[in-house]
């Protein structure tokens, strides 16, 4: 304001300015939702869903950042399970866009969906660098950021693995991540009941044995721009 400036000029300041205010309310947003978690809670509005279904509209509303990475991800197992659909989208995205970041051109994302320790757990596969065990032990500390000097820093502020564990927590889940012979996997895990279903055998409802992929034979995909490679 302390001289003229010209029309563009004022328009590309003003931009920049609401891109700013949108990272701070995001990272605001997302404070205090971590701040409820802390306070122990619970996920609410709970509702039996098909976790494949919510793993397939999720890959199908990340297709853009997919395709412009040019990579692609495919889904498999199925189980169903009572959860906020859109806090177990959250925590989903944040997964597979973790694993865009940091896959090279061509790879592909594996999402599975498998019975674990009387819980469904949701893990996100990418070919990638080793992650140092020093490093393996913060990834889900908050504001933790393994490459700060990564061209996208500023936009990932180092909460997005912080809130698919508070996620997980709120649906009496774990989270694991693991990083072996060139793949790195990201999971979390829900309940299979919510709260006022706890009284009800887990084990006669899910008959799979643990560690083995529920419904593996039905596979969905959302392909990137090199599908067809």
């Amino acid at each position: 304001m302390t001289r003229d400036r010209s029309i563009d000029e004022l328009r590309h300041t003003l931009q920049s300015n609401l891109e700013e205010f949108e990272r701070v309310r995001a990272i605001i947003n997302d404070m205090l939702f971590l701040a409820r978690a802390d306070q122990g809670e619970r996920a609410t509005g709970l509702v039996e869903v098909s976790l494949a279904a919510e793993v397939s509209r999720t890959l199908e509303f990340l297709e853009i950042p997919l395709e412009d990475a040019q990579v692609r991800a495919v889904s498999h197992g199925d189980a169903r399970a009572f959860v906020n659909t859109s806090l177990f989208g959250h925590a989903l995205s944040n997964l597979v866009m973790n694993a865009i970041q940091h896959c090279a051109p061509g790879a592909t994302i594996d999402v599975s969906i498998m019975r674990e320790h009387g819980r469904i757990r949701i893990a996100v596969a990418n070919p990638g660098d080793a992650i140092a065990p020093n490093v393996m032990a913060h990834l889900f500390d908050r504001f933790y950021r393994a490459e700060s000097s990564r061209t996208n820093s500023r936009e990932n502020h180092g909460l997005g693995l912080a809130i698919v564990k508070a996620v997980a927590e709120m649906h009496r889940g774990t989270v694991s991540a693991t990083s072996e012979h060139g793949i790195n996997t990201f999971a979390f895990s829900v309940a299979r009941f919510g709260n006022e279903h706890r009284a009800m055998s887990e084990d006669a409802l899910l008959p799979n044995a643990p560690g083995v992929p529920i419904g593996a034979g039905v596979r969905q995909a959302v392909t990137g721009s090199n599908a067809s490679s």
